[in-house]
């Protein structure tokens, strides 16, 4: 029996004859159709690494946000530019950098850059990554410009009046509504102010709309901004970026000027001496073994001050609350007080989850800090687009801590993250599952919360922090959900388990796997191979992200037979095989264009592999793909998926 999630984590459709209950979703919205342009950015990966000369007609033509104040990544912006028209063509007065850093662990410098046309608009799909070594010199790079044919010739005339008239968005903006299940009246849309504002992050002109119902939208605002945006075909259309919160959703949608035709959508949701009794990270559900008390957990790299910024679930890197009544208040939640034994509260798991809520809310804080942590050694930093409130190198956008509500009210039986941009609050929700007497709370099992925190690593770092718009649907959609278990079955991996171990997900909430099959390296106990793509029962993205995740899953393994298990992931031993993949999985989201495919995917994992070791385990990831079907000869049309289980030669 499997259960249909649709937003968070545990959506694993009901695709087989044995599935026999799939019950309505509470979420009326869940079934509003997100889709995007899939446009062609193939993943170039230089054998060589290609170096470029700059001049000063080379420069991008802006380059915004807090990095733009390092004046080594100014360089580092002007190798890319110099790149992209000296091996694309692209001219520099149209690319604009959104985003910068240079990774610690690898030293690969990560430049992120937008198309605009003449005039300032920008082509909201337009984008490339470049990907720089320690020499300045370009190693690997994606790009999805739209042909310079295809521009406007300046921001006068039709399209620029169009987009700038106010009645345009007011009806753009309904449209959205309409589309996503809020419908609002014309009267309404009459009654809403329409205000020219600067980005909070780049100072850029955004309009917001206020005055909207409650429940349209949260705290009755949204806002847009001006833009085009590239079809399959090649050709632009005006439209409007606008984002729209809601309790269970974050849209971010592209709304036609002229007509009103949504042409694209993405849900943000993918849905002092500190002492915490809990479950420990070695301990993925109560029924791995009874809770401890757990002193100073926080990493000192990752968060030098500690966890806890008052006396409550509340912190640098998340705020941790209940919401028995849904809705998107956090501030004023309730929240468990430490006394003096720390953050100590009874858990009876005989009662219903609301009678042991403090120790709920505990074990959700405790788990997400846990999460932060240990992405942050592995590079998910805040020059990277992590989540926090302050920001101590100065690097990336602050201010946007997790909001993880416990037993949420707005849903059972599932689990959601939102990951807006950079500088914006994720917000993770955790359900209460209603399949066994008691009931069970999500807040205790490890693996949901650590795939609910993973959607937020790959959103950020695929694209670049500033971009929460490059794993929305199809494929790289399904990666994102593969990625997802993937770290929390990383997290699950002991020291002397070996690819026999088969790993199933939610069994504590749910009472049994919520996948097809355990993810294993046995063939017969799970046989889902790339071509499984090609299947009518596996297109919706948890389905694709099983594949994805077994075949990582055959990856690891490899690399832990030829390196051995570390013991402890946060040690960051890079010898060992785990470590290894946990870097080269979040390396390969840097490194991939927006909108991978697994062909994208799988080979920067191996780009990433080589700039960490030289290659030495690239036979290894070889394997693990290829026994998979997705070998060298491996091949997609978009549609179709064409299996190839060879390797490179000298493999």
């Amino acid at each position: 029996m499997k259960l249909s999630f649709t937003l968070g984590l545990l959506a694993a459709v009901a695709l087989t004859a044995s599935s026999s209950f799939v019950p309505e979703s509470n979420d009326p919205q869940a079934s509003v159709k997100t889709f995007t342009p899939k446009l062609k950015a193939k993943l170039n990966v230089y054998q060589s690494p290609v170096s470029v000369t700059i001049s000063s007609a080379t420069q991008p033509a802006s380059f915004v946000g807090p990095a733009s104040k390092n004046p080594t990544l100014k360089d580092q912006t002007n190798i890319a530019s110099a790149y992209l028209s000296e091996h694309h063509g692209i001219a520099a007065k149209s690319i604009k950098i959104t985003d910068a850093y240079t990774d610690s662990v690898t030293g690969i410098t990560h430049v992120f850059a937008r198309q605009i046309a003449p005039g300032g608009l920008e082509v909201a799909n337009g984008l490339a990554n470049i990907n720089i070594n320690k020499d300045g010199q370009v190693i690997s790079s994606s790009q999805s410009f739209a042909p310079q044919s295809a521009l406007p010739k300046s921001s006068t005339g039709s399209l620029a009046v169009r987009a700038n008239n106010e009645a345009s968005l007011r009806s753009a903006f309904k449209a959205l509504a309409g589309y996503v299940k809020t419908d609002v009246d014309d009267k309404t849309m009459d009654s809403v102010s329409v205000a020219t504002t600067a980005s909070l992050t780049t100072g850029e002109p955004n309009y917001t709309i206020s005055g909207l119902p409650d429940g349209v939208a949260t705290n009755g605002m949204s806002t847009a901004q001006q833009v085009l945006l590239q079809r399959v075909d090649g050709t632009l259309v005006s439209a409007w970026n606008i984002v729209l919160q809601q309790d269970n959703h974050w849209w971010s949608a592209h709304v036609n000027a002229d007509t009103g035709a949504i042409e694209a959508i993405n849900d943000w949701v993918s849905h002092a001496t500190e002492k915490y009794n809990v479950y420990p990270r070695t301990l993925n559900t109560p029924d791995d073994g009874p809770r401890s008390i757990v002193t100073n957990p926080a990493d000192t790299t990752a968060s030098p001050k500690g966890w806890v910024t008052d006396n409550t679930t509340t912190g640098n890197n998340v705020w941790a609350q209940n919401n028995p009544s849904g809705g998107s208040t956090w501030k004023n939640n309730h929240r468990p007080s430490a006394n003096n034994n720390g953050f100590n509260f009874s858990l009876d798991l005989t009662k219903a989850p609301a009678k042991y809520v403090d120790a709920a809310i505990t074990q959700l804080f405790y788990t997400v800090n846990t999460m932060h942590d240990l992405a942050y050694l592995y590079g998910f930093t805040e020059a990277a687009g992590n989540f926090q409130d302050i920001n101590y190198s100065g690097q990336g956008v602050g201010g946007d801590y997790v909001i993880a509500y416990a037993q949420d009210g707005s849903g059972t039986n599932n689990a959601n993250f939102a990951t807006p941009p950079d500088g914006q609050h994720g917000v993770m929700r955790m359900y209460v599952w209603t399949g066994t007497t008691p009931n069970r709370d999500g807040d205790l099992e490890q693996d949901i919360v650590a795939h609910e925190f993973t959607h937020g690593i790959s959103n950020r770092l695929t694209g670049g922090p500033s971009n929460a718009d490059c794993l929305n649907d199809g494929e790289a959609g399904g990666m994102g959900e593969g990625w997802s278990d993937t770290v929390a079955n990383l997290l699950r991996i002991k020291s002397g388990d070996t690819r026999s171990r088969n790993i199933e997900m939610g069994v504590y909430a749910y009472g049994s796997n919520i996948r097809n099959y355990p993810y294993s390296t046995s063939l017969t106990t799970n046989p889902e191979t790339y071509g499984y793509l090609n299947r009518p029962d596996y297109q919706e993205v948890h389905a694709i992200g099983e594949v994805w995740a077994t075949i990582l899953y055959e990856v690891l393994w490899n690399l832990i037979d030829d390196n051995g298990i570390a013991g402890d992931l946060f040690s960051h031993d890079l010898s060992k095989g785990n470590s290894i993949m946990l870097q080269i999985l979040l390396d390969g989201m840097k490194l991939q264009p927006c909108n991978p495919s697994f062909i994208d995917a799988r080979d920067a994992i191996i780009q990433a592999e080589k700039n960490l070791t030289g290659g030495k385990n690239s036979c290894a990831i070889w394997r693990g793909f290829a026994k998979r079907g997705l070998g060298v000869n491996a091949s997609s049309d978009g549609y179709s998926h064409t299996e190839d289980t060879s390797v490179p030669s000298g493999c």
